[in-house]
Order: C-alpha cells, then sequence, then structure tokens
C-alpha cells in the first residue's frame, strides 16, 4: 500500500471511491459525502497536506481529508471527514493507516487536535475519546459520544464549541 497526498488527478477516483463506501440501498442517488468532499476542496479550510489517498498496487482505493475547524470561532483545530475505503478492500487496514497517516502529518505540523463525528466502536482504537467530557463541545448537542477528539501531545486542550469547515454546515 503506497499513501500520498492527493492531487486534483486524483479526484475523480476519490468520488467513486467515497461514493462506493457511503452508498445506501435505502437511499438511491450519489450519497452527499460526495458533494461535501467537493465543496471541502473549494472551501478556504482545505489544507491540501491532509487530503490523504491510498494505493494498492496502482487503483486508488481509499481517501481521509481533515479541514480547518474552529473551536469558539478562533482556536484552530482540525476536523476529520470523510474517510472511505473501497467496500472491497475494508478489513485491511487502509482505513487504520490513512487515520495514523493524517495524525502524523497533523503532529508534524504542530496541530494541537483533530475532532470527528465517528463510530464509537471504532475511532478510540486510534486514540479518538469523547470530546465533550474533554472540554470540546459540537455544534450539535445530539451526536454525544460520537464526537470525539485525539489529542496531538501533551498541551492541555482547549474548551468551547468545535465548528467544522463551512461546507459541512454545522
Amino acid at each position: 500500500m503506497l499513501l500520498r497526498s492527493e492531487t486534483p488527478d486524483d479526484r475523480p477516483a476519490i468520488g467513486k471511491v467515497v461514493s462506493k463506501a457511503f452508498a445506501d440501498p435505502a437511499t438511491p442517488g450519489e450519497p452527499g459525502e460526495v458533494a461535501l468532499l467537493e465543496a471541502l476542496y473549494a472551501c478556504d479550510e482545505y489544507i491540501d497536506r491532509f487530503s490523504v489517498v491510498a494505493l494498492v498496487d496502482g487503483e486508488l482505493v481509499g481517501h481521509a481529508i481533515a479541514t480547518r475547524g474552529w473551536l469558539d470561532g478562533d482556536i484552530p483545530l482540525l476536523g476529520l471527514g470523510p474517510i472511505a475505503v473501497a467496500p472491497e478492500h475494508q478489513g485491511r487496514g487502509i482505513g487504520g493507516a490513512l487515520l495514523t497517516e493524517i495524525r502524523e502529518r497533523a503532529t508534524a505540523s504542530g496541530e494541537q487536535a483533530i475532532v470527528l463525528l465517528g463510530h464509537t466502536g471504532y475511532y478510540p482504537r486510534f486514540g479518538y475519546v469523547p470530546a465533550i467530557p474533554a472540554g470540546i463541545l459540537p455544534s450539535d448537542l445530539g451526536w454525544a459520544d460520537h464526537f470525539m477528539v485525539l489529542a496531538l501531545d501533551d498541551r492541555e486542550l482547549p474548551r468551547g464549541t468545535f465548528t467544522y469547515a463551512a461546507p459541512f454546515g454545522v
């Protein structure tokens, strides 16, 4: 597996992976995550070094992105997502490798923390913990324990309400 920064030429393949990964047979049409990703590429909060692809035998099979978010409007943190692995490649450690790569890049860049909204049975194995008890509130309190944070260094986490990049709409 090769992990590298995405390029604009990768975007059609990324869109296909995201579409397959988030497809819901009960909901026809393209998943909303595809349009979200396109909007993230075009927004001010997009940071190219935090958009990573996974390739297996030259085929793009996974993607993860973290964009700038803000705690109380002025403390920068990263918001992770969407993260996607093609269904036929899931269960092989690709998602974990993408999470690790984003974490390593964020740490090297001096970022303090990454937040995400995700599955409580998956992300804790990568160090994510519920954000609300840590003092980081989501813009929607209904997210509860699905809203998680990963501290990237020994600094005390700031407290406040997190707002994702504008395309998330929350």
